[in-house]
Formats: C-alpha cells, sequence, structure tokens
C-alpha cells in the first residue's frame, strides 16, 4: 500500500489557471441579478444545445431577428427567487416571459449583456490552445 502524496505550496506558489480552466470556469459561471419587484435571478450561460432547441422550438420565429434578440437572454434564467426555471416548450416560454414582466425581463438583458456579453470565440478557441 502506497503512502498518499501531500503537496504544501507557499499561497505565491498556488498555480495559475489554465486558459482552459478559465474558459470552463467562465462558462458554468452563475450570475445573480434583482429587479424592480426585488426578485433574486440567478442566470447561467446556457449551453450550445440549449440555443438549438430554442430554435427548434420556436419554430418560424426563430427567423425573426427582433424575436430572437428578445427571447434570447431568457434561456439564461436558472433560477428566480430559488425556484428552477426550465423552458423546454413555447408555453414554458411565454409562461416565463409573463411571470417576469416588463422589470424581470430588462433585469435579466442588463445582466446578460454585462456580464456575459459578446463572446469571442475566436479568442476561445486560441486560449485553449495554450
Amino acid at each position: 500500500m502506497t503512502e498518499p502524496t501531500v503537496t504544501i505550496t507557499e499561497a505565491g506558489d498556488v498555480p495559475q489557471p489554465t486558459a482552459s480552466e478559465q474558459l470552463i470556469r467562465q462558462a458554468s459561471a452563475e450570475v445573480a441579478t434583482t429587479d424592480a419587484k426585488g426578485r433574486r435571478i440567478v442566470l447561467r450561460k446556457p449551453g450550445v444545445l440549449a440555443q438549438f432547441r430554442l430554435v427548434e422550438m420556436l419554430g418560424a420565429s426563430a427567423s425573426n431577428q427582433t424575436y430572437m434578440g428578445m427571447v434570447l437572454p431568457l434561456t439564461f434564467v436558472g433560477s428566480i427567487d430559488g425556484d428552477a426555471v426550465s423552458i423546454s416548450t413555447k408555453r414554458e416560454l411565454e409562461a416565463l416571459i409573463q411571470r417576469l414582466d416588463e422589470g424581470g425581463i430588462m433585469a435579466v438583458a442588463a445582466a446578460v449583456q454585462a456580464n456575459f456579453g459578446e463572446q469571442d470565440t475566436e479568442a476561445d478557441k486560441e486560449a485553449v490552445k495554450n
């Protein structure tokens, strides 16, 4: 039986995360925002599969850029006041829109833009290579 190995590092010697590890952390990050009604809305970046499912779910409506621009930030909503949110049908999407109302939608859109913003996929690819 081998003894477990323990490595002790000084505070300054803590290894920095690799570019890949940083991207993974960013992808799984959660952000909380509060809307005008005081509701705590937790956001997390949806995976690419969720985006494909959204397009499939919306059908012809997905070709409307204005509508997609309004709906896409809502896919980031993970919970509202601790209640999990799931969007797998158009009816669930519409229920979320109604539940959030204008103030909630504005808070979500602002938080998504501020915390997730435009993604630079080419820079991400280069960071993973390093």
